[in-house]
Formats: C-alpha cells, structure tokens, sequence
C-alpha cells in the first residue's frame, strides 16, 4: 500500500507470542542460579501446550516436591496447565496455582479508582491501604463484597475487576504463598519477555514470518538460558 505521501507503507494482523519459563527454586523461594531455566516460545496455544509438555516430561516433573504454576488471568493459562500436568503423572496435592500478585494488584487500584466520586480522596487511600492489606493475606473476598456495597452501578471495568478477583480468590493466597517458600509474582516470566522477544524482536518496522520467529525464538532462548552449547551438540 501507499499512503498519502506517496510512501510504501506494510500492514498485518498482530499475532501474541506465548512464552514459559521452567525454573527451580531454592530453599528459600529464589530461583536456583546453579540450575539453568527453560524458556519456550509459541503463537498458537496448541503449540505452547505441546512444547511445555515435552520439556516437562525431559525434566521428570512428576518427580518434583512440588509444583507451582504462576501466571497473569488468561483463562487458556488456567484451563491447561494444571490438567496437562496431572496428565504427567504430577500428583493433584503438588500442584500450587498463583495468580500474578501485579495483575492482582492492578484490579484493585481498578476498583478504587473507578469508585463514585462521593468518595473522597482520603477515603480511596484507606480503601486502597484497607483493600491491599487483604489482599495479600488472601481475602480479596472482602474486597468484592464491600465493592458491591460501594458502588451502587458497576461499570464494565468494575464489574470486570471484581469478578476477576472472585475467580481467582484460591490463586490470591500470597502470605500463604510466601511462608511456604514459594514465589508470588511472574518477574522471571516478565524477564523472560523482556530478553528474549521485545530486545530482540519487537522494534519498529520489523516483521517476522511466524515459522522463522519461532525458530530465532529458540536459538535465542538457548543462548540466554546458558544452554547453547547443548543445542550445538545436540546438533552434531
């Protein structure tokens, strides 16, 4: 196509990259720097599912002590994950789902951001102290409920937050979470992106096929995971 200046301009459908980490943690919660991640690219969820398979599987995962599954609210995440390990051989008992403590965080500011404007400015400061605080001892319960009371009409943006945040309640256990060693954010995920597709990847004006992305996905992956010389070696 040309646009109005005369200039060739390119345009295409945005396609997501779906990315997972395979990391092992430490006694104390941290993931274990003698132990080298596993990181693993794909656009379609069918794909993402299968390469994860086949990494857990090289691994043993149902040997682990136990088994945490980290991830923002995509429900395709929640729907999968847990099933495909169990369909590994890990035992229901391992298996911890946490929801990203920063995608759980960002519905409560939500919530009282969007709150009527009878509510004054102190106000919405307590609510946040008031709504944080029970939200990191697990009960974003009583967050949904006093936001019921609150808001007399909930716009599509509260109605969104509060039922998001009563879906994945279970998932919120975050002192829980963190007496037991376990972690309560994705930052390793977020890392992941970071490193691996956006400095690489994503800059202006660049587009990629997705059989070839897919593939420099992998290389990449290998070298930032400290993993290269056992693709060369696979290789020859």
């Amino acid at each position: 196509e040309v646009n109005k200046k005369g200039n060739s301009t390119y345009d295409t459908a945005w396609c997501e990259p779906k990315l997972f980490v395979i990391d092992i943690l430490d006694d104390e919660g941290n993931a274990d720097r003698e132990e080298l991640p596993i990181y693993g690219v794909r656009y379609s969820e069918e794909d993402f599912f299968e390469l994860l398979k086949r990494y857990l599987r090289k691994i043993k995962i149902e040997e682990a002590k136990q088994v945490q599954i980290i991830a923002d609210g995509a429900t395709w995440i929640w729907n999968n994950a847990k099933e495909l390990l169990e369909e590994l051989g890990v035992a229901t008992e391992k298996i911890v789902e946490t929801l990203d403590a920063y995608h759980a965080t960002k519905y409560v500011n939500e919530l009282v951001d969007n709150m009527p404007q009878r509510i004054t400015g102190t106000e919405r400061k307590n609510y946040l102290t008031v709504f944080k605080e029970a939200l990191w001892k697990g009960n974003a319960n009583t967050i949904t409920a006093t936001c019921r009371e609150v808001y007399k009409k909930q716009n599509d943006t509260v109605r969104r937050a509060i039922n998001y945040l009563d879906k994945h309640l279970d998932r919120m256990q975050y002192a829980d979470f963190q007496n037991n060693k376990l972690m309560c954010g994705s930052g390793i995920v977020e890392s992941a992106i970071r490193r691996v597709i956006n400095l690489r990847f994503k800059n202006a004006s660049t587009f990629w096929g997705k059989e070839i992305v897919e593939k420099l996905y992998f290389f990449r992956s290998a070298v930032l995971a400290g993993r290269w010389d056992t693709v060369i070696y696979n290789i020859n």
